[in-house]
C-alpha cells in the first residue's frame, strides 16, 4: 500500500515542519480515597504539523462564529474524537505550551495511517 502520508509529509516540511507534542489518550477513570472520579491517561510522544482551520473545515465543524483557538493537526495513527455513547475521546495534545482537546476527526486515512484532527486550545 502506497503510504501517502509519508510522500505529503516530505513535499510540505519545507513550508510547514513538524513538531513534537506529548498526545495524553484518555485511559479510563480513577476512583481516588474520597470516592472522587479523576480521569486516567496515558502520555505518548508524537510528531505533528498544525495548521490553521480551512473554511470548508469550520463549515464541517459548524463552528464559524465560534472565538475558540482551534487548529487543525496532522498525525500518524488513528485517533478518536469524543464520543460519549462509545466512551472514546477525551484525548489531549499538549503543543504551543498548552492542552488542546481533540474536538473532532475531520479525516482518518487507511486502517488508522493518519487523522486530521480538529483540536481546541483548553484554558
Amino acid at each position: 500500500m502506497i503510504n501517502v502520508f509519508a510522500i505529503a509529509n516530505a513535499a510540505t516540511n519545507v513550508v510547514n515542519p513538524p513538531i513534537s507534542a506529548v498526545l495524553k489518550v484518555s485511559d479510563g477513570e480513577t476512583e481516588n480515597d474520597d470516592f472522587s472520579v479523576a480521569p486516567s491517561t496515558i502520555e505518548v510522544a508524537v510528531t505533528i504539523k498544525v495548521q490553521a482551520l480551512s473554511a470548508s473545515d469550520l463549515r464541517q465543524l459548524q463552528n464559524i462564529n465560534q472565538s475558540s483557538d482551534m487548529r487543525a493537526v496532522y498525525i500518524k495513527g488513528g485517533i478518536k474524537g469524543l464520543n460519549r455513547p462509545l466512551k472514546t475521546g477525551g484525548d489531549l495534545l499538549n503543543f504551543y505550551g498548552s492542552d488542546w482537546l481533540v474536538t473532532q476527526v475531520l479525516e482518518e486515512w487507511g486502517d488508522g495511517q493518519w487523522s486530521k484532527l480538529a483540536v481546541t486550545r483548553q484554558i
